[in-house]
């Protein structure tokens, strides 16, 4: 049986286990994924809404790993869409194919080491930086959830952070987890046959499909620690999403309070010299960031770093040293002693490494200083670019499926092949559309009358603009936000414009955990949910609880982003349009995600509004418009309006507002 005819048949077989209907790009997905994995090269599939592209990598990752008894690694941006594939995708996939495989299939996956409680410090002693600002007022909020979040450690099966029913604080999470260098290895500690991290990677080991984050594969890959099975292949789904993790993985950082914590850590372990020669850098390391971030605002890149910091970070990277050579003096046998040697030396090694790569920094890296915002500043570095990185450590390893419903800026995948260093390697693209008609079911309306957005935040005229379609949707919209500024300029204007009785507002703020805020957005179709980055991908609800999305602005990168501005002027020095090359397809990218909130299935129908005239003036505006889905387009105001009271009056629950 070939491969095609393989794939065919267990997509059938899918299909007709879930009830569902045939799509064709679905099956071309399937096809060219299964074809990648076989010898085909690297592709990159960009699958719309209602694709089932899911199902277009897995069956063919399945029907792989099962034949070849060789793993599949898929690679997710977020939590929630890991969560899909584990609770209900592979599942449903396993039961659907076990007729025609030969064996059942396996999967598992596999998060950091920090997402899973350590056995050691749970049972062992705590170290004391952590233990006194978590346990000397326990009838505290604080103190309240550290009861909790211990209780529910000494019972959990999985040690898994994300099964915990609730928000867990940082600093509670932190007393329960060591990161990669602050655990001494299963061999060492008295909990190594009990560890969850150890029984994750052994069940990985033994899977034929590995879900794990994009995090997790930029460390196996472009660091070099192997911490992934032996595996035949990658896929990325939210592929959009990977440059700008990758680059995340290998951006290092330093602060004082990174200093304080090595530190502290070390404090009893080493003798009163080594303590003072890290007390001195940490104060040289203070002196020179305030002095820095004086004047400054905003992150400001450091082109060259300076002789103050040079000096500092010297310091830096020679107590570091000296006290890690003292930690590695003694030998201890005692489990609690060498957890809490080895956390020092964790900590010592996290700031030794990061002022060493400052110190060497070079023409492809960028150094900028982050002043804070009522914070103490920070030291940060990241490369100029990842491609070549990402060519060299993911794409010459094994077959690498990239797929996402965003993946084309103005209808071509030029921007992304070229951010992944792909521009020599064997790499097939395709579209392979939705079954969505967008043209029928959606309206793009841009504003072309208000005034082009400013520094100053939302215009007025915008928020008038607003507040008039969310009266004529009767609530049921999604409004997002380039800036948390401008979240809560909108949510202050609407509280007086609106009669929020009858349409609630429900404001996102920093910290909230959004799969709760959109629960409460789905449920009453008369809210309007008002929210900034993390809503404008992954949100979905279909139905007519959403039937109009709002885009205040284009989303351009900050022009305050030394990193950004550091990309768009080496493209402008070599030639070429550092604003078309870069801001241009970032913008476009984030503008596709916001859009695609609106078309969740077959039958949902609304508007997308987009409160920024430079959308239908501009003349980058015809390549940002081809990146969203293919609404039917217009700047007509009164149809946009007579559409949505429409759609309002439709609805079943038309007795709302």
């Amino acid at each position: 049986m070939s491969d095609q005819i393989a794939i065919d048949q267990a997509l059938e077989l899918v299909v007709e286990s879930i009830g569902g209907d045939s799509r064709e790009g679905q099956r071309l997905m399937a096809n060219a994924v299964g074809a990648s994995f076989s010898g085909a090269g690297h592709l990159i599939v960009q699958a719309g809404t209602g694709t089932g592209k899911s199902m277009g990598y897995l069956i063919p990752a399945a029907l792989y790993a099962t034949s070849h008894g060789q793993a599949i690694v898929i690679a997710t941006a977020t939590l929630a869409l890991q969560k899909q594939l584990m609770d209900n995708d592979l599942p449903l996939l396993a039961g659907a194919l076990e007729p025609i495989l030969k064996r059942p299939i396996t999967y598992a996956v596999l998060k950091g080491r920090n997402n899973y409680v350590c056995l050691q410090k749970l049972h062992g002693s705590i170290p004391e930086d952590e233990s006194a600002a978590l346990f000397n007022a326990p009838k505290s909020a604080l103190g309240e959830q550290v009861v909790a979040v211990r209780a529910w450690a000494e019972q959990t099966s999985t040690g898994d952070r994300d099964e915990y029913p609730d928000e867990i604080d940082p600093r509670v999470w932190r007393s329960l987890s060591v990161g990669r260098r602050e655990c001494i290895g299963e061999t060492k500690c008295s909990f190594g046959q009990e560890c969850f991290t150890a029984k994750r990677r052994l069940l990985a080991q033994e899977s034929d499909i590995i879900v794990t984050n994009h995090a997790m594969l930029a460390i196996d890959a472009l660091e070099g620690i192997p911490v992934l099975p032996e595996h035949a292949g990658v896929v990325i789904d939210e592929g959009h999403e990977l440059v700008d993790r990758a680059t995340a993985a290998v951006t290092g950082e330093l602060s004082v309070a990174m200093m304080e914590k090595a530190s502290s850590r070390s404090r009893k372990l080493l003798d009163q010299k080594s303590i003072e020669l890290l007390q001195q850098a940490a104060d040289g390391l203070d002196d020179a960031l305030r002095a820095g971030a004086a004047g400054v605002f905003g992150p400001t890149r450091l082109d060259p770093i300076g002789r103050d910091l040079v000096l500092a970070l010297t310091l830096i990277r020679d107590a570091c040293s000296n006290a890690m050579t003292a930690l590695n003096a003694d030998k201890d046998k005692d489990t609690d002693a060498l957890a809490a040697k080895q956390q020092a030396r964790g900590a010592l090694e996290d700031v030794h490494d990061v002022a060493g790569s400052l110190l060497t920094a070079g023409t492809l890296d960028v150094v900028w200083l982050d002043p804070g915002e009522n914070r103490a500043a920070v030291l940060k570095m990241a490369p100029l670019s990842v491609a070549g990185l990402l060519r060299e450590a993911l794409f010459s390893k094994t077959p690498v499926v990239m797929t996402s419903a965003t993946l084309t800026v103005g209808g071509v995948f030029d921007a992304l092949v070229m951010s992944l260093g792909l521009g020599e390697q064997l790499v097939t693209t395709m579209d392979v559309g939705s079954p969505f008609d967008h043209a029928a079911q959606g309206i793009l309306y841009v504003a072309a009358d208000l005034p082009a957005p400013s520094r100053d935040g939302v215009a007025m005229e915008a928020l008038d603009e607003l507040a008039g379609l969310i009266e004529a949707a009767g609530g049921r919209t999604l409004a997002l936000f380039s800036s948390w500024r401008g979240v809560e300029r909108a949510a202050d204007f609407l509280r007086v414009r609106l009669d929020t009785k009858a349409t609630p507002l429900l404001v996102q703020r920093k910290g909230d955990a959004v799969g709760a805020l959109v629960q409460k957005f789905a449920a009453d179709p008369a809210t309007v949910l008002l929210g900034t980055v993390s809503l404008w991908q992954g949100v979905d609800v279909p139905g007519e609880s959403c039937i109009c999305v709002v885009i205040d602005r284009i989303p351009f990168p900050r022009p305050d982003d030394p990193l950004m501005a550091a990309r768009q002027r080496a493209v402008d020095e070599a030639g070429g349009s550092g604003f078309r090359s870069i801001a241009v397809p970032k913008a476009g990218l984030l503008l596709a995600q916001g859009a695609g909130r609106l078309i969740r299935g077959m039958e949902d129908k609304g508007v997308v509004a987009v409160l920024d005239s430079r959308l239908a003036t501009a003349g980058y505006a015809p390549a940002l418009r081809a990146s969203l889905p293919p609404f039917w387009y217009t700047t007509d105001r009164a149809k946009v309006i007579g559409s949505l009271e429409r759609l309002r009056d439709e609805a079943p629950d038309r007795n709302l507002p």
